[in-house]
């Protein structure tokens, strides 16, 4: 019998998956992948992964650094991004996800970081990639309560004139 319900949420995970991630050019974070605790339920972030897909152009020498932070603000933008339970079934999780990327690619905009729970910095080259699983039980709560926002975000090392960054963050949730 399996301690919890998983679902992964990732970029991609919309109503027509197509790799399109967002368009960066700053040295800012930038939102990608973002979700709100419904009004019932705190959201348990049992793995966190990241990874390079490709751009038009890398700067040379460069990093990326993926963040999971805790948000205050209104988010507007992105498209809607479906939880799947690792069984297949599409089952609703107590979080609601948007994504920056798939078919119909739109800023997620209007949110402020207040406190980073989780980064990691991957050369940003095709490619690179970092995985993190957390021992059941040291999961990262990310809800101390209903409404809580909380957004992926990525952080180029070095502007360069990278167009259409193709990254992609999943998320692993339990409940």
């Amino acid at each position: 019998m399996a301690i919890a319900r998983y679902y992964k949420v990732g970029v991609f995970d919309t109503s027509t998956p197509l790799a399109t991630g967002a368009t960066s050019t700053v040295t800012t974070p930038v939102p990608i992948l973002y979700g709100v605790t419904t009004s019932t339920a705190d959201c348990y972030i049992s793995a966190i992964r990241c990874s390079v897909m490709g751009a038009a152009a890398f700067p040379s020498n460069a990093s990326v650094v993926f963040s999971l932070n805790v948000n205050t603000g209104v988010q507007a933008g992105g498209q809607t991004a479906l939880a799947r339970q690792f069984a297949g079934n599409a089952l609703a999780a107590n979080t609601l996800f948007k994504t920056a990327g798939g078919t119909s690619a739109a800023a997620i905009t209007g949110l402020t970081m207040t406190a980073e729970l989780w980064a990691q910095s991957v050369p940003f080259t095709a490619g690179s990639n970092w995985g993190e699983w957390f021992t059941p039980g040291f999961e990262l709560n990310v809800g101390n309560g209903p409404g809580t926002l909380v957004a992926v975000t990525y952080e180029l090392g070095a502007a360069g004139t990278t167009s259409a960054v193709n990254l992609m963050p999943e998320l692993v949730i339990s409940e």
